[in-house]
């Protein structure tokens, strides 16, 4: 298991794509593409996968998706096909979404395409998905905005099956924390503004627009932010 520290992610890690991934002529129904992962956060026994993945043009093969995956674009733009209804939808860069567990769907992709993910595989695993279509995020929605107990904002976008995976859009003007433990492993990828995350060491972990970061459960942290805020979020616990 990965140490259990502040990490911020960034868009192009030291050494990305200098080593390519090994894959398998069946996982695909085209000619084999190019693709690299560079790892920031592996916990096996949690089931929770962290980094920053790419490839060239391809074709998945049909199959129900194995994990809860929370996606952010970084580069590229992708086409999830609904294997039932043969809807497709598309996502682009700066833009974020969730493919459900057991969600029958296929990955079309056209050119290259760079994200970061957030992979979720646990052992009690959905039998089926609780949409039967990507989570799409986008502010101009028809889901609510929820005032939080500590004055900021927030829209709930996907919870699992049995809500130990949780992702959505949330908001706040300049605000400062006092230390506190983190109750559940969270992913961060700031849309808006910049963010400070400061550990109990001290050290101070600068994000801006584009960047990202990962707390893991029970890390001891406060955070500020001097403007208006907005992130995309996946919390796993």
């Amino acid at each position: 298991m990965s140490e259990k520290k502040i990490i911020k992610l960034v868009q192009n890690p030291t050494s990305f794509g200098d080593v390519a991934d090994e894959l398998e002529e069946n996982m695909f129904e085209s000619p084999l593409p190019k693709q690299h992962t560079h790892s920031y956060y592996e916990d096996e026994e949690l089931g929770l996968y962290i980094g920053v993945w790419d490839t060239t043009d391809m074709i998945e093969t049909t199959a129900p998706y194995s994990c809860d995956e929370f996606m952010s674009i970084i580069e590229g733009a992708v086409e999830v096909k609904n294997n039932k209804t043969g809807i497709i939808e598309t996502v682009m860069a700066g833009e974020s979404f969730v493919i459900p567990q057991a969600y029958d769907c296929q990955w079309h992709q056209h050119g290259y395409l760079r994200k970061y993910y957030v992979i979720f595989e646990p052992q009690d695993a959905a039998e089926k998905p609780v949409t039967e279509n990507i989570v799409h995020f986008k502010e101009q929605n028809n889901v609510p905005w929820q005032e939080t107990s500590d004055g900021h904002r927030k829209k709930i976008l996907y919870q699992n099956h049995n809500n130990t995976f949780t992702s959505g859009i949330w908001q706040s003007d300049s605000f400062n924390t006092d230390i506190i433990t983190f109750p559940y492993n969270e992913f961060i990828t700031i849309k808006q503004g910049r963010l400070t995350c400061t550990d109990e060491q001290g050290v101070e972990h600068e994000v801006n627009a584009g960047e990202a970061l990962f707390v893991p459960q029970g890390v001891r942290c406060s955070w500020q932010a001097q403007e208006k805020i907005s992130i995309h979020f996946a919390q796993i616990k």
